[in-house]
């Protein structure tokens, strides 16, 4: 069964080499790895061996990062019958294609994978997949698994699109990333909501990636008016609010009033610079 790996990126430069190191040391490569470059031209690592790269762009309104339009633009490029969407963040761990494409052939899930996440330095210019392997920690979130190992679940508002796979006639059928939502915050679980609408079963497999060490802001008060305007469109949609921390966060720190049982949110004021900078992380994830 023929399978591509499908990228969206921006910046990133040293993340996407890093990922491209991967593939390099993966056991099985994906027929194809498609980029989709937002708001920039892509630039792809050397090319070298059976993967096939191609590369593209999308724009967005110069506000918000065009996240869902990119994903679903990568689709759109692909002609394999299996698609891996990799976070540009990731590094593929040597199993982690061929446990994903194995889930998918076997079972037409919604297939996540399982990513660990790499503290300050782990991804240096000369990383070994070892030292990967041994310095990468899980998310507490996100179940344990062993590296060939499958969970089906309902828990459809765990998923998040940094590693996962599916067959593109069922993206197609989920209908894709819904473009309505800009910028960070929802569209992930807008999409698992409507793979779960449309009777696509959701499931976790052991298949790892390495997440790359950045600095993340929590809560995210750097993509504070993208998260208010998605958590709104979220709950028309869907009837619940996602995010729910982290509105109770925006809440607490009294730059919203939220209240679960209503239909909108009250922007009170918006995050001064110093606040953002007080609530940025350096450990992985931010946890």
């Amino acid at each position: 069964m023929s399978v591509s790996a499908l990228t969206i990126v921006r910046g990133r430069k040293t993340h996407l080499l890093n990922q491209w190191k991967g593939w390099q040391q993966s056991e099985q490569k994906p027929d194809r790895w498609i980029i989709v470059g937002m708001d920039q031209d892509v630039e792809p690592p050397e090319r070298a061996g059976s993967i096939k790269v191609i590369t593209s762009r999308v724009d967005g309104d110069g506000k918000s990062l065009p996240l869902a339009r990119a994903r679903n633009h990568a689709a759109k490029l692909c002609d394999s019958k299996t698609m891996v969407f990799l976070d540009v963040d990731c590094i593929p761990a040597p199993a982690m294609l061929s446990h994903l494409v194995s889930a998918v052939a076997d079972e037409d899930r919604l297939w996540m994978g399982h990513p660990r996440y790499l503290p300050k330095n782990a991804a240096a210019a000369d990383w070994s997949m070892q030292d990967l392997q041994s310095s990468a920690v899980k998310h507490p979130l996100q179940p344990e698994l062993t590296s060939a190992q499958r969970l089906a679940s309902t828990e459809y508002e765990k998923f998040w699109s940094l590693c996962f796979a599916v067959r593109k006639q069922t993206f197609t059928r989920i209908g894709g990333f819904n473009e309505s939502f800009a910028g960070y915050g929802g569209e992930d679980t807008d999409f698992a909501f409507a793979a779960r609408s449309a009777e696509v079963p959701f499931g976790f497999v052991g298949a790892t990636a390495y997440h790359q060490h950045h600095s993340v802001c929590k809560p995210p008060l750097n993509h504070f008016d993208a998260m208010v305007r998605n958590a709104i469109q979220f709950r028309r949609r869907w009837n619940v609010w996602p995010m729910e921390s982290w509105l109770n966060a925006f809440a607490d720190m009294r730059l919203i009033h939220f209240d679960p049982t209503a239909e909108t949110i009250e922007v009170l004021a918006h995050p001064t610079k110093q606040q953002i900078a007080n609530a940025t992380k350096t450990n992985p994830a931010g946890f």
